[in-house]
Parts: structure tokens; sequence; C-alpha cells
């Protein structure tokens, strides 16, 4: 799931467990991008253990093609997806064991035959996805009105054609604002610079503000110094919004960097290069103190913070505590007067939930230890790392250098403008965008046929969970509730708000005034935000409420609401299509709805009952079991590995990766269970070029295909430190070797799987 920089991790946190994160687990970044393997070797990062020696000719293994299957089917569709397929496939692919090295022999050739962009740190199938979705919103933002569009019929008015036609025009103001780079060159550092002054006049010089004044400040701003207030959801009482405590920004986004010399060398030299850039290059021997001071006051913060196992754990996070007693584990900061600053002046602070309970206690004692001098150039520079983005390319350069390395990409690499500037629309007018882009990309057809997919994998999932014998029968009928009761959510949101209805969008955006100005429209787009989340305090939680853009290539499962969403932008093809063998989307689109789904019952997800409410719903002997099901699971992605920029292994974290690793497994074999029925009744044609394959393999290989992708090493290596998704090559291997279908499928000398759960 993708978030960007005025967005809280605190509010997505439960959310980013369920996502899918098929483009990247980013939150708080404007850069997401795709990962890699070839042959047990990758040629730039992310690959799996070496498999075995090949050896024989693997197409005289292949099972004969099944009598039942009805022919082969000769349309364009099927001509082009199968010629995709073949392209893609290893060009040896006869001497490669599937049963060892699915990902080679599904992919090998795409890795070969594809290549980053410069601005890229990985590339897939799916990052080409959201390229053609990107690349239509483009034609859209740089067109005139569509005076041809075509509003849903209840809302089709004259007054509802002209409110469109305002959204129109205000979502392309902040387009072309954005693509004005010869205006935002021309004001240079200043807005940032009066931004970082006024926090020196106001609070640094006046020595009445204490640190909760800063801090205050600095959020509003939409950083988050040392500690970060936001609203979410309860856990226990999902229908109530309540205030979550945790973690400030850090400029390196994994522990691992800060005990890594390389990583902190090239963060010491970005803040010293923004720093000389807004201050002036004449106190550069003093700046270079406060980089190394700031580092130091980081690494501290760091190490008093939870792992990325912890992180997303929601029996570590979720910590109910009254204000009085939040108050007293960081007495330096008043929580308390943080969260009335932003909430709405009849909401009354009692209990919070506390995400990072040790974090706050070791704060205290690290702030005790630390000059002033240095937490305010630490919260000088929260607020150059939220602003740096809006800044021309000169002036950024120093910061974008750091990232460019963390993911490592070209120093000086940056997106073409244009995707800057989607980015923009997309995170900041999200509702308007995903308007404009439904009506030219997604069909009533496709909705169905994605209800149809969905519903047939929650049938399938609820007899199997009849069929467990290591579950309780109270669990069982739970589990089976709690998927009965499991909202979906398909293409885009058709309340709060209803993109359909013109009005519903202006009136949403009234309040934000869009300008010429790039910088000040981010500075209006900041602050309606901030506005729109704290006031949700004053209401029960809005369970209508999306988490993704309509374009966006993406899905997820969002635990207090018990929900499941999938984007219109992922219901696409190659993932998606009306006119392909059924297989083809149970094969790709079907096992991505069931992984969102299996998400309700991975280590995480398990946690929240048929409501959406966190507690103990499982007996000891159930829960025993499910524990030592998804211990497999840890040891076996343990094993995978990647490869380093200086050529080392490095393994997956199967603990930090287990939630997804079950959600691929389970929704995998759910996919094709559900896909089975249905061809039972009505047998699936063959792809030609393809004959050689049952329809049953090229269910597989339709999964396979969605996964083929690269990484820079350095982005593997970021990846592992941080993201709960095993590489995309691990994906496949880890995934298939789970599947007993898979192995009958290919004639698999072994057909136990590996790992089950469900």
């Amino acid at each position: 799931m993708v978030y960007y920089s005025s967005s809280s991790p605190t509010s997505t946190q439960k959310l980013l467990v369920g996502s899918l994160a098929l483009l990247g687990s980013v939150v708080a970044s404007p850069a997401v991008n795709q990962p890699q393997l070839s042959n047990g070797v990758d040629k730039r990062g992310s690959h799996s253990l070496k498999p075995p020696p090949i050896t024989g000719d693997w197409s005289t293994t292949l099972p004969v093609r099944r009598q039942v299957d009805s022919g082969v089917c000769e349309t364009e569709a099927c001509k082009s997806f199968a010629k995709s397929v073949i392209a893609g496939r290893a060009a040896n692919y006869t001497k490669v064991d599937p049963c060892t090295d699915f990902a080679t022999y599904t992919c090998a050739n795409w890795w070969d035959t594809h290549d980053f962009r410069a601005d890229q740190s990985s590339i897939g199938v799916l990052s080409i996805m959201s390229d053609v979705n990107t690349a239509l919103m483009r034609s859209i933002l740089e067109s005139p009105y569509p005076t041809n569009t075509t509003i849903n019929s209840t809302y089709a008015t004259d007054d509802a054609r002209n409110l469109d036609k305002q959204n129109f025009e205000k979502m392309i103001a902040a387009y072309n604002s954005c693509m004005d780079v010869d205006a935002i060159n021309s004001v240079g550092a200043k807005p940032l610079q009066n931004i970082l002054n006024a926090f020196a006049s106001g609070f640094i010089k006046n020595k009445t503000a204490d640190l909760t004044d800063k801090i205050i400040w600095i959020q509003k701003y939409g950083g988050s110094g040392i500690v970060q207030a936001s609203v979410t959801p309860d856990d226990k009482n999902p229908d109530i919004t309540t205030v979550a405590l945790t973690t400030g920004l850090l400029g390196l986004d994994a522990k691992e960097y800060y005990s890594d010399k390389g990583a902190l060398a090239n963060y010491t030299a970005a803040i010293v290069g923004m720093f000389d850039r807004l201050y002036g290059e004449v106190n550069h021997e003093s700046i270079l103190k406060t980089a190394n001071d700031i580092v130091t006051l980081e690494k501290a913060l760091s190490d008093a913070s939870p792992n990325a196992s912890q992180a997303g754990d929601v029996e570590y996070y979720y910590n109910p505590t009254p204000i009085a007693a939040a108050d007293a584990l960081l007495p330096e900061i008043s929580f308390s007067r943080l969260i009335k600053a932003f909430a709405p002046s009849n909401y009354n602070v009692s209990d919070v939930i506390v995400y990072t309970p040790e974090y706050f206690p070791k704060v205290s004692s690290i702030l005790k230890n630390t000059t002033s001098e240095t937490i305010d150039a630490y919260l000088a520079w929260v607020l150059i790392q939220t602003w740096a983005g809006r800044l021309s390319d000169d002036v950024n350069a120093p910061y974008r250098r750091l990232q460019n390395e963390l993911q490592g990409k070209d120093p000086k690499a940056a997106p073409e403008r244009w995707r800057t500037c989607f980015a923009e629309v997309d995170a900041n007018l999200p509702w308007i965008e995903s308007a404009f882009f439904v009506r030219e990309a997604f069909s009533p057809e496709a909705k169905t046929y994605g209800e149809r997919i969905i519903t047939d994998i929650e049938d399938v999932f609820m007899a199997k969970l009849k069929t467990y014998q290591w579950m309780g029968a109270d669990v069982k009928e739970k589990a089976i509730r709690k998927v009965q009761n499991m909202v979906e959510k398909i293409g885009y949101p058709d309340i709060s708000p209803n993109i359909q209805d013109p009005k519903a969008l202006f009136d949403l955006y009234a309040p934000l005034n869009v300008t010429h100005s790039f910088f000040e429209n981010g500075l209006a787009f900041n602050d309606f935000s901030l506005k729109r989340s704290w006031s949700d305090l004053s209401h029960p939680t809005d369970k209508n409420r999306w988490f993704m853009t309509a374009p966006t290539v993406n899905a997820y499962f969002n635990p207090p609401s018990n929900e499941i969403a999938f984007p219109a932008g992922i219901m696409q093809q190659p993932l998606f299509n009306l006119d392909l063998p059924e297989y083809v989307s149970y094969g790709a689109f079907g096992a991505i709805a069931g992984h969102e789904l299996t998400h309700a019952f991975d280590s995480s997800g398990s946690h929240y009952d048929e409501n959406g409410a966190y507690r103990d719903w499982w007996d000891k002997a159930t829960l025993a079991a499910f524990e030592n099901k998804t211990q497999c699971f840890i040891d076996q992605f343990s094993k995978y590995t990647i490869t380093t920029p200086a050529g080392e292994p490095l393994h997956v974290n199967g603990d930090l990766t287990k939630g997804e690793n079950v959600a691929d497994t389970g929704g995998l074999s759910a996919a094709f269970t559900a896909w089975q029925k249905r061809n039972n009744a009505k047998p699936n044609q063959l792809l030609p070029g393809l004959e050689e394959y049952t329809a049953e393999q090229l269910f597989y290989l339709a999964f396979g295909g969605v996964w083929c992708g690269e990484s820079r090493r350095a982005e593997a290596v970021r990846r592992i430190y941080s993201d709960p998704h095993s590489p995309p090559s691990v994906r496949i291997l880890g995934t298939v070797a789970n599947q007993r279908g898979f192995k009958e499928a290919f004639k698999c000398p072994i057909k136990e799987p590996t790992c089950e759960l469900w």
C-alpha cells in the first residue's frame, strides 16, 4: 500500500499488515516501485536460494493434456496472452524443473528482456500495469475536460455536469502547478526557508516554548518529530475512533542502516547538503557538527524503537492507556496537550492507544542526555524531509541523492516530471482522480466478474474451514461467520464519497483551495488532510472509507472493518480479463483475492473476530496448532536469500514476512479450488502455442507471471529490512512449494506441501 508524506504511519499500521503491497510497502515516501532472479542468481538483487542442479529434459515429464479440455482458444485476446506467457518463460524452459525453480521457469526471459528506468528501484509485471494506468491518467490530466464523459445516469443533470467540470479543473490546477517547473525553480528554497525561519523565531529563540509546543508546530506542518499522535479505529472497539501514540520520523527507514557505516556516511552528507542549501554554506563547519549530532540522536531513537516484526504485531502495539499514564511515560512531552492541539474542541481526551510502550521511557532518558540545540536541529531536519520534495531539483538534490543511494539507483536519477505530478494528484485529490479513471477503465461487467471470483473463493474458504481437524468446533463456527460477515469493496467507493456523484466530490473538496503555487498547494493539502483526519474523533468509525485510489495496482484487508478491497486498477490485464479462459483470472486476480481473504486468518488478522474487534476467540489447543503451523512458514522462508550489493547472501526475515507468506499460500490454494469447480462445470479452452500444458498448469503459470520482476540489489536489501512481503521470486517459489495442486499438476516427485495452513 502506498501512502505519501501527508499520511500517518500509525493510521495505516494495521492496514499495511493486510496490504498486498504489490508495488512495495511504502509509508511517508513519494516513490514506489518493484523486484527479481535468474537461475537462482539474481542479476540485480532479489533472488532465492540457488536451486538444485538441473538435469534432464523436463518437457518429457509434463502430464499429457486431459481429454476433458475443450479445444484451443483462438481469439485475439487468447493469442496475445499466450504470447506474453511464452515471452516471459525461460528460453530453455524444457531444461528447468518447475518443481524446484518455478520462478526461473516462468520468468527467466522476462527478467532478461526488461530493465529499470533510471528512476526505478524495481520493476515487475505489476509496476508495468501501474504504468499503463498512470499513462491513462496522464492523458486525462493533459487534455481538456472531456465533454463526452459519461456521468452515472442517476446524477447526470446540467448542475452535476457543471460541478463535474469544476472538480476536473481543481484536479488539473493541482497537476499543472506541479508541472510548472519554471515557477518552482524561480522561488528556489524560499518557501521552506520561510517555514524554518518561523520555527526558529517562534520556538527556538523564544525561550518560553517547550518541546511539546515545538512538536505540535512540527506536526501542524505535516512532520512527526520524536513522537506522533494520530487518529485510528480502536482495535477492540472498531466502531469507535481514538488516538494512537507512536514514534516520530527517522530519516533511515530501517534500524539496520544505523549500524551501517556507509549508509550513515551518505545520510550525514545528505543532511549537510540540505542544511548548506537552506541555511548557507558559510556555516558549513557548524552544520557538519550539527549533522553528526542529528545522526547520533536518530540512532538512539532507532535503537529505542520496536523492530519491524513487533511494529506490525497487534499484541505488541495495542496498549490502551489513560492519558495521564501516557503522559507519565515521557514527562518531557505532554501528549494531552499534543492531542488537544488537533482534536475537535468538544473531544474529551481519556484513553489513548500506546503503540510503542517501551519506546517512550527510553526516549525520556535520551532527551535528558541530548542538548536542546540538537533536538531543535533534528526537528528542523524533520521539516526539511517533509517538504524537500516540493523544492526545485537543484535545492533538494542532496536528499534525492540519499533516497537514490538507498534504493541502488543512479544518485542523480529523477522521475519524469509528469510521474511526480500524477503522484501529487493521486495523493491529494484521490477521489476526483478515481472518478475520471473509472469512467475510462472499469466496466460494470468487470465489477460483476470480480464479485463472482471473490464469492467463489469465500465459499471455498468456508468449506475448507469445516474440514480442519486441528480447529475447535467453536473456533470453526466463528471463523466461518467472519468470512460471512466480510465486506467486499470492489473497484471504487460509492459511499464516503460516492465518486459517481459530482456533487459529493465537489462538497468533499470545497474547503480546499488549489492555486498556481506548488508549495502553497502542499500546505493546503496538508491542512485539509489533518483537519479531516482529526475530525474523525467526532463520529463513529467511517467503515465506508477506502484507503486506495481507483487506479492503484494493489489490494488490502483492513482488520477493524473486516473488509477486503480491490481497486479498479488491479482488475486489469493481464491479471483480470473477461475474454480469456477463467484459469487466467482465477490464477492471477483470484490468488490476490484469496490472499486478502486469508489475511483475515494470518498471524495478525486472526486476532480479530467476525466483527473486526481484537479479542481472544481461539481456544488454547487451536491456537497452539495454529502457531505450530505458522512456525513452518517462518522456517521455510527464512531459508531463502537475496544477494547484497557486496555479493553476500542475506536471508529473508521469515518472522517479518510470515503473515504475507501465509496469505500467499492460502490465497492461491483457495483460488485453485474455486477455479476447479468452475472448470468441472464448463472446461476451459487451452491457449494457442501452449497446448503442451493442461489447464491446471496454465492456472499456475498465470499465478507465477504476476510476480515476474526484479529489484536493484540495494533496494532488495532495504525491503528485507522493512517490508513484510517476501521478494517476488521467493513469493513464487515458496508459494508453489506449499501447493498440493501445483505438485500434482506438474507431476512433482513430492506431493506434500512444505507448509500448509489454510
